[in-house]
């Protein structure tokens, strides 16, 4: 436990990677002592970035300021960070391999990094969010649990965690839907006044899909735009009851016919065959997008 035993100033040191041959003592002394690293990354010497939400932070040797950005915007608890204070005991700035082997031998095991059995449940709990994070954010496939390649990885850097099924993750996703459903629906009512975008688009499969989002200036006059549902559709089945399918969306959230200014469609052809249906059923008015349109010009 030679980086458990070296104090503030010959970490400093050798983070400057300024050994006595001149060669960066990196390679076997681990600089990022304390477990708040597993969740930044080093940019140059004075920037760290978060893994979690790439937020960028000022570095001055210390993880103060790191460890709080971690229980303030991702609720990793105290609980688990306890263990992640820096060693403040002065110790010599280049301790001998021998000193260090010597004191890491009568290190009670109360203040060891081994003792690390009391925080497994919190830290278990992080892991599990942050392969969830992984999967909504990078769009993988619930099964990739059960991939060997991805099993094998976090058995190594975790070999007491063990990887909940689909189901187990399933059931989170729609759990973490619901929560950010709920702020969005919060967030949709400070609206004045909502236009309705549509449109229709085609993945690389051509299977097409039918995009609503909701676009406003809110309250501290920030453009927000917000999306509400992406659905499968048909074009032109979709187009006949657009306006069911927009009031259906709109009620689901919590939003009546009237707060929506205007309907936005992403071509002229899908704002004629449906303006005068929502203006007759609904009182909303069509717009077609204009950079579409400039494009059709062009």
């Amino acid at each position: 436990n030679m980086a458990a035993s070296l104090g503030p100033s010959s970490r400093r040191k050798r983070e400057k990677g300024s050994g006595h041959d001149g060669t960066g003592t990196t390679l076997y002394v681990d600089r990022r002592k304390s477990k708040v690293w597993n969740y930044y990354t080093k940019l140059g010497d004075a920037y760290v970035e978060c893994n979690v939400c790439k937020k960028q932070l000022s570095f001055h040797n210390s993880t103060t300021t790191m460890r709080e950005h971690l229980v303030r915007k991702h609720s990793i608890r105290d609980t688990l960070l306890s263990q992640l204070k820096d060693d403040q005991t002065s110790e010599s700035d280049y301790a001998a391999p021998e000193t260090v082997a010597k004191r890491s031998r009568q290190t009670p095991p109360e203040s060891s990094l081994c003792h690390a059995a009391s925080c497994s449940e919190p830290r278990t709990d992080v892991i599990l969010e942050l392969v969830l994070e992984m999967i909504f954010r990078d769009l993988h496939p619930l099964s990739v649990v059960k991939d060997k390649g991805f099993g094998l990885l976090v058995g190594y850097l975790e070999p007491s965690f063990t990887l909940p099924s689909p189901v187990q993750l399933s059931s989170m996703l729609w759990h973490r839907y619901n929560v950010v459903k709920q702020h969005l629906e919060r967030y949709l009512q400070t609206a004045q006044a909502i236009v309705v975008c549509v449109e229709f688009w085609a993945s690389r499969l051509g299977q097409t899909y039918l995009t609503i989002t909701a676009n406003f200036i809110d309250g501290e006059w920030r453009r927000a735009r917000c999306l509400m549902e992406t659905q499968q559709a048909h074009r032109d089945k979709a187009e006949g009851n657009l306006g069911e399918k927009l009031y259906a969306v709109l009620s689901e959230f919590g939003l009546s016919s009237k707060s929506v200014f205007c309907v936005m469609h992403d071509s002229l052809q899908h704002a004629a065959a449906s303006a005068q249906q929502l203006k007759a059923a609904y009182g909303w008015a069509s717009l077609c997008c204009a950079a579409h349109t400039l494009h059709l010009c062009i």
